[in-house]
């Protein structure tokens, strides 16, 4: 049985190479990047995610993006927080996507969120994280998908204002609870044990300053 690497999955029917493209089109950091971890990092965990699905996509900033200075070298985590582990396209956010859905990312438990629509007239835009889709299909050989954004995608957009969907702080947070819950039991019953403790040491202080002796007891009749 013959064995399919992953350059050959991503480059199917001879299709030129996902960063050509991209540097093509204008997308020449984008380009760079995409060449040093697509089949390093993003393959890998596409397949670790989803083992049957043989589709994904990436949002690409545009070179600007990477002028910014809060992302002048984007970290890996950032990165995959650009890649959906699905097929996600203009179909798709027209049928089946709402405003306020989240979309799955490869950054575990930081989806992104749709916060606008597109419009078959033209009339409006599609945003995610508010920031706006500017191309859709800069890539498509029906493996990887690339559509073009304005710019880098912030998680905190997420963690800030849909902290419902964050499910790592979500877990974190609950823990934190049971620990807070655990650690207040524990020490009511610490301080219910120290005040018992304490009683007894009262009582057999009293006890050893006052001895009970039969010579001192006095028996009086029940009769006159």
């Amino acid at each position: 049985m013959a064995s399919i690497n992953t350059s050959q999955a991503v480059e199917q029917t001879h299709q030129p190479k996902p960063s050509a493209v991209l540097s093509d089109k204008g997308y020449h950091a984008m380009s760079l990047t995409l060449d040093m971890i697509l089949e390093s990092v993003i393959m890998p965990s596409i397949q670790s995610v989803n083992h049957t699905n043989t589709t994904f996509t990436l949002f690409c900033p545009r070179d600007q993006a990477f002028f910014n200075s809060k992302y002048p070298q984007p970290p890996l985590t950032l990165l995959k927080y650009h890649v959906v582990p699905f097929k996600f396209d203009r179909d798709t956010i027209e049928a089946f996507v709402g405003h306020g859905s989240n979309i799955r990312t490869l950054l575990p438990g930081h989806p992104l969120v749709v916060t606008s629509l597109p419009t078959r007239t033209g009339g409006s835009y599609a945003s995610i994280n508010r920031v706006k889709i500017t191309e859709w299909g800069v890539y498509n050989n029906g493996r990887l998908i690339v559509h073009g954004v304005e710019d880098f995608f912030d998680p905190a957009f997420q963690t800030l204002l849909y902290p419902q969907y964050d499910t790592v702080a979500t877990k974190v947070q609950s823990r934190g609870f049971s620990w807070q819950r655990e650690v207040i039991e524990n020490w009511i019953l610490l301080v219910a044990l120290v005040a018992a403790c304490t009683c007894v040491l009262i009582l057999v202080n009293i006890f050893c300053d006052n001895p009970w002796d039969k010579e001192d007891v006095q028996y009086y009749p029940l009769y006159y």
